[in-house]
């Protein structure tokens, strides 16, 4: 039996794009544009998986997620979002979401990851971070999550300005750039990324010769 598929999201060409990517994959999808008529989805048939975007006009992807589960509790959760975060990331591993996906490499992490969701028990055991930044950056890198490992770098960069270790932070944010770009390609993060590298890599020079 195909495996069910319920695709949230407000904008219509990506509902679209979605329905006909994940069709030619083999899934059956349905689609709803709004919490309402996900909702009405819900009650009038059962999914396997429900596809949310985290960020829409009504409600967000966490509180539609909570009442589909109302309706359907075995309801296999996969956020993806334009503005990920690693405070969200950390809250839908909480709540049992089976994965929160950057949008800006999704196409390349969506079959993987439904794969996977299917092959997995009906609640997952949350995700545990580790506590170095570093660390979890190398993991996200792993799961080909760019835009989260350039996050966890900036903030380890960050810590490392605060422990005036300039050029462990010039190398930090060096490859939070690098990863930035891989994510977005050129953009106003990936200049700013760069920028504080170059500085951290002066000060870190002035130091070195006073």
């Amino acid at each position: 039996m195909a495996v069910r598929i319920l695709v949230v999201d407000d904008e219509l060409l990506v509902l679209e794009s979605l329905e006909s990517y994940l069709k030619g994959a083999g899934y059956q999808v349905a689609v709803a544009s709004s919490a309402r008529e996900a909702l009405d989805q819900a009650r009038g048939a059962t999914f396997d998986v429900a596809l949310l975007d985290m960020k829409m006009p009504e409600m967000d992807g966490f509180q539609v997620a909570a009442v589909l589960r109302q309706v359907q509790p075995a309801l296999r959760i996969v956020v993806f979002t334009g503005y990920a975060s690693l405070e969200a990331e950390a809250r839908a591993a909480q709540l049992n979401f089976y994965e929160y996906l950057p949008k800006s490499n999704w196409y390349d992490l969506l079959l993987p990851t439904l794969e996977r969701v299917m092959r997995e028990p009906e609640t997952p055991m949350p995700k545990q971070r580790p506590v170095d930044l570093e660390q979890a950056a190398n993991e996200y890198v792993a799961e080909g999550k760019w835009e989260l490992a350039a996050m966890a770098l900036e903030q380890a960069a960050r810590i490392a300005e605060f422990l005036h270790d300039w050029r462990g932070a010039a190398r930090l944010y060096e490859r939070a750039c690098e990863l930035t770009q891989r994510a977005r390609g050129v953009s106003l993060d990936t200049q700013r990324l760069r920028e504080l590298s170059e500085c951290a890599y002066r000060i870190a020079d002035e130091e070195a010769t006073a």
